[in-house]
């Protein structure tokens, strides 16, 4: 079935004009409402039942991207919850682009989903805040505190980093990389933070940090970059997660270094694949299925969606 977003692109309108002519509002030019009926025949757009006010209901979820398994698993936790409670999940991905984040969420609010889950920056405050006026229930996953009144379920990210960078530390280890994720997102911050306050108490210890993501390729690219550029000058290597280590053991191995003969190696989220590489990586586990049930039933558990 084809989405507002859809429709907007197809149309050349906003999908705030689109959720206009949707809704009847007078607002709108006849040009401008005909233009997008007919875009809307052609793609065979039908609201949902929840908009038509029937007894469905649905819960907005937004996530960066599908690549790695960190938000697929957080995306099953909610599924799970959601369905047993008889709601529908609405999943959109906006792939780090505040533009899409928008977007998606202008058509959430134009659905009128029951609820929303997000796992976004603080950049998009302003649109959350609309839900949040409107009465529409909102829990933040893996995010900072915020000033909305807005549930949030996350980890102590940097705690976590600071018992890796003490594990480092007393195995021996005095010069370490962090390829670090996207700063725009709450826990690659206090990751990289909890590092610099470890390296500024213990003169002995250094942390080289090389900008990267949160993808198999991004961990190969800025291994691959930093080896061509500086050659092996370091013991360990701390990545931001598990996937990004993926690609930084295959950049080391065509350098010709094996772990954890050559190099020391600490992953973050004690993903699946973790233990099925050989030797198994060191990680810092994080209950990621559980991040995405407490979300879903955060939500619920707020009375003005219960069924």
């Amino acid at each position: 079935m084809a989405t507002i977003r859809e429709i907007a692109k197809a149309s050349g309108f906003s999908i705030a004009t689109v959720s206009r002519v949707l809704s009847g509002s007078e607002n709108v030019t006849e040009e401008t409402r005909k233009r997008i009926l007919k875009v809307i025949k052609e793609l065979d757009y039908r609201r949902s039942q929840s908009i038509k006010g029937s007894s469905f209901r649905g819960i907005g979820v937004l996530v960066p991207d599908l690549k790695a398994d960190y938000y697929g698993m957080i995306a099953e936790g909610i599924e799970e919850v959601l369905l047993r409670n008889h709601f529908e999940m609405f999943l959109s991905t906006y792939r780090h682009s505040l533009e899409k984040e928008r977007d998606a969420l202008e058509e959430f609010f134009a659905r009128k989903v029951d609820g929303v889950i997000v796992c976004t920056t603080h950049q998009d405050e302003e649109c959350l805040e609309k839900f949040i006026e409107a009465g529409i229930p909102v829990v933040a996953v893996d995010r900072e505190n915020s000033e909305l009144k807005m549930d949030i379920v996350t980890i102590d990210n940097y705690e976590s980093s600071l018992k890796i960078a003490k594990y480092l530390y007393e195995m021996g280890h005095r010069k370490v990389l962090h390829v670090e994720g996207l700063m725009e997102i709450y826990s690659a911050m206090e990751r990289k933070q909890a590092l610099i306050d470890f390296a500024q108490k213990k003169e002995d210890f250094e942390v080289i940090f090389i900008p990267a993501g949160f993808d198999v390729k991004d961990g190969y690219s800025a291994i691959k970059k930093y080896l061509d550029k500086y050659g092996k000058n370091f013991t360990a290597i701390f990545f931001v997660n598990d996937w990004v280590a993926l690609g930084g053991i295959k950049a080391l191995k065509e350098a010709g270094f094996n772990y954890p003969e050559d190099v020391s190696l600490v992953g973050f989220d004690d993903s699946p694949l973790a233990k099925y590489l050989h030797p198994s990586l060191t990680t810092m586990k994080q209950p990621i299925h559980e991040m995405g049930l407490n979300a879903a039933k955060l939500l619920i558990e707020k009375g003005s969606i219960t069924k």
